[in-house]
């Protein structure tokens, strides 16, 4: 989990009232993905035990299924957590020491920011929302504001909206890889 309060701005809303036509922040936002370069590293963060938590193991499931050309970290079925994320670091540093790293979290934030989805260049620091002291993460980060922590745990929060926010970034990032560089 990251506490976004100040990260970057806002890049779209996966709000389904939500009409959306292409903007500046979408062009950022593919900016940014582009910046990765062939092949990056995608380290999808969260846990798929809390639903508000899981929105980085569904896009990294969603990435696998779509044949992503990248090289993806935490799925459903292995997800990247508190528990295993330092050690993950440690491979990916190994193992793709020359690639670009997309980190992926789930945050929580205020009301009005639900269902908010944001890209910035630099990392982000999974689990800070707990306090908990993880590495920071990511050349590239995306975040999508789940729930305020003041009106619904993060256990409580709906399937549908993390699955809907998946979707959006897992299209996203599946456009971008496409593109020739």
């Amino acid at each position: 989990m990251t506490f976004d309060e100040n990260t970057s701005s806002e890049i779209l809303s996966a709000s389904p009232d939500i009409i959306r036509t292409e903007s500046p922040q979408d062009f950022e936002f593919d900016c940014a993905l582009l910046s990765l370069g062939k092949l990056p590293v995608v380290l999808c963060i969260g846990s798929d035990r809390v639903t508000g938590d899981c929105l980085g193991p569904i896009v990294g499931q969603m990435l696998v299924e779509r044949g992503a050309n990248a090289f993806v970290y935490g799925t459903l079925a292995r997800p990247i957590t508190a528990l295993n994320l330092k050690d993950a670091v440690k491979h990916i540093k190994a193992a793709h020491g020359d690639k670009k790293v997309l980190a992926i979290d789930s945050s929580v934030g205020k009301i009005t920011d639900v269902g908010k989805i944001r890209v910035a260049f630099g990392s982000i620091a999974p689990g800070s929302a707990d306090g908990k002291k993880l590495p920071k993460v990511g050349d590239v980060s995306i975040t999508a504001t789940v729930t305020d922590p003041h009106s619904t745990p993060l256990s409580a929060v709906r399937l549908g909206v993390v699955y809907s926010l998946a979707q959006d970034i897992a299209s996203r990032i599946i456009r971008c890889l496409q593109y020739p560089i």
